[in-house]
């Protein structure tokens, strides 16, 4: 009995040339026709991971890229390291319905390709034909996996070496296109997901989510193919010719004015230049030859009260730095419980701990 997914195939080729329901001896028979034509042109379609039409559309397909990389504990995100089906390529439009065909997904999930590969009863009982051996179709069909004998590079893609410890270093890198789609699948994932979609709905009605969700910021598109992606690439076309990039920018620096002392709070934090005018003012007092009235003492306290103000204005902000930071310097242990918001509850207990 032939496999729903290649029932459907063959249905929709059969659309085209009467409105009827086919049978299967018409399925049967329209692949008995097809596939040996197919078989005889799957040598101009390839398997590549680095299709070279993502860094220029004209480039022939003589240049294409296929990488086998192992899998290492690193760190990177590169090939080898995420499991990845490698994209198509093709010269003619007239070749996509064989990459169509490559790609069904049988009965048990893997597709006729990976069937082929493996050398399958089940993609034997499938394929079987009076047009054609299985074998030759087999044979015919996994040419996909093979590049052109002769490859070359192109002036289009404009690859830059740099001379590195006697080699060279490839600075202008190929789209791994398999890694960049993938990549776009997983955000998809998140950003669509019915959680996602639920967890909004309840921000919008400002109502409680247990799981919340995550969102991207700064997330671009960028298209290649403009209105064919088919031409660039199969993984290209599958989704609709656009990918996603993630921002790849420098973290944000802020400039922190104040210095945590290292060793005590008043040789290093509070600067007497900055005290100069409010203890000339206060100087000034002292030397005129007047008793010492009300209007003097008050005038004391206004000054003593000012200095002190600034002085606790400093206190303040350390008090606004991320806790710890005194643990890293040499300050008194009454200073650090003074000035370190990790001994915010410390000091708040003990009335004589603050005293530097």
């Amino acid at each position: 009995m032939m496999d729903p997914a290649l029932q459907q195939f063959l249905s929709e080729r059969l659309k085209k040339k009467t409105s009827s329901a086919p049978n299967e001896a018409e399925l049967q028979q329209e692949l008995n026709d097809w596939l040996p034509t197919a078989v005889t042109k799957t040598h101009k379609l390839f398997r590549v991971t680095h299709p070279v039409k993502f860094s220029h559309p004209d480039v022939k397909n003589t240049s294409e890229i296929r990488v086998s990389a192992e899998r290492k504990p690193d760190g990177f995100l590169r090939s080898g390291n995420v499991a990845v089906e490698p994209d198509m390529v093709f010269d003619t439009a007239a070749n996509i319905p064989i990459l169509k065909f490559l790609s069904l997904k049988l009965a048990d999930g893997l597709s006729i390709l990976a069937h082929l590969e493996n050398d399958s009863d089940l993609v034997k009982q499938q394929l079987e034909l009076p047009s054609l051996p299985y074998t030759d179709i087999r044979q015919g069909l996994l040419q996909i996996n093979q590049l052109p004998d002769r490859t070359s590079t192109s002036d289009k893609i404009k690859q830059v070496y740099f001379p590195v410890d006697g080699g060279y270093h490839l600075l202008s890198l190929l789209t791994p296109s398999g890694l960049m789609f993938k990549l776009k699948e997983r955000i998809n994932s998140i950003r669509f997901a019915e959680t996602t979609k639920q967890a909004r709905e309840a921000r919008r009605n400002q109502q409680h989510h247990d799981t919340g969700y995550q969102e991207f910021y700064g997330l671009t598109e960028i298209g290649f193919g403009g209105t064919k992606p088919q031409n660039i690439s199969v993984l290209n076309n599958q989704n609709g010719g656009t990918a996603y990039l993630l921002p790849s920018l420098p973290p944000p620096l802020t400039l922190n004015k104040l210095q945590p002392p290292k060793t005590d709070f008043f040789l290093q934090s509070v600067y007497a230049k900055h005290f100069l005018e409010k203890f000339q003012a206060l100087h000034a007092l002292f030397q005129d030859n007047v008793p010492a009235n009300i209007h003097v003492r008050e005038g004391r306290d206004y000054w003593l009260f000012q200095i002190a103000e600034q002085v606790m204005e400093t206190v303040w902000a350390l008090r606004e730095l991320p806790g710890g930071w005194s643990e890293h310097g040499q300050l008194p242990p009454t200073q650090k419980i003074w000035l370190d918001q990790d001994h915010a509850e410390q000091r708040e207990q003990a009335d004589d701990c603050w005293t530097p």
